[in-house]
């Protein structure tokens, strides 16, 4: 073997082939860097550590696709840069959502009653698709968006990896996506909760 061999380009074979240790070691590489990055973007620690998280869930993912130590570090940057983008966008959305259900609170006295139809009659179409996700996933969607439950304490509760929670995450809203609007969704999470039962 070349005396000049990378030791990180050693790891590629075995990454690829989903040795842990493998995985672990570009993870201790290139996790504090990355949430320092996060975090100059989102300006929240928790929410830089989110997203560096779900980068490294794709990358795993994808781990068969990756050759070289230089393209993984690419792709960790560039995943972390988009998920701290659709952070900013979704709080974006809920703030707007925010002003928009101050001007319905508002206006409310104008017609009350048909506000209140069109409001319960989304709930409800949410909350029967979400009956319809599979156990797991189900009950991850609640634990994250209705008992603001940790990905940690998640994990824990239901004896998975902080990064399976993550997966059952975006696997749900991917589904619940295929019918509802990010809009609709954050009025289900700011007000479903109170409405209508745990997905347990």
């Amino acid at each position: 073997m070349p005396a000049h061999a990378d030791p990180w380009e050693e790891l590629i074979p075995a990454f690829q082939q989903g040795d842990s240790s493998a995985f672990n070691a570009f993870f201790r590489e290139h996790y504090k860097p990355l949430c320092y990055f996060a975090e100059q973007l989102t300006g929240n620690t928790a929410a830089a550590e989110d997203a560096v998280k779900d980068s490294f869930v794709k990358l795993w993912d994808g781990r068969e696709g990756f050759q070289h130590p230089k393209s993984i570090k690419s792709f960790l940057y560039t995943a972390t840069r988009n998920a701290c983008l659709n952070l900013l966008r979704h709080e974006k959305v809920k703030e707007n959502f925010r002003e928009e259900a101050k001007y319905l609170d508002a206006s409310a006295a104008d017609a009350p009653v048909l506000q209140e139809m069109i409001r319960t009659e989304l709930m409800q179409s949410i909350y029967k698709e979400i009956s319809l996700l599979p156990e797991k996933r189900r009950q991850v969607f609640n634990m994250v968006f209705l008992e603001g439950m940790s990905f940690e304490e998640i994990a824990r509760e239901l004896g998975i990896s902080v990064f399976t929670v993550k997966e059952h995450k975006a696997k749900a809203l991917a589904q619940l996506r295929l019918r509802f609007s990010d809009r609709q969704l954050v009025l289900f999470i700011l007000f479903g909760g109170s409405l209508f039962p745990a997905f347990r």
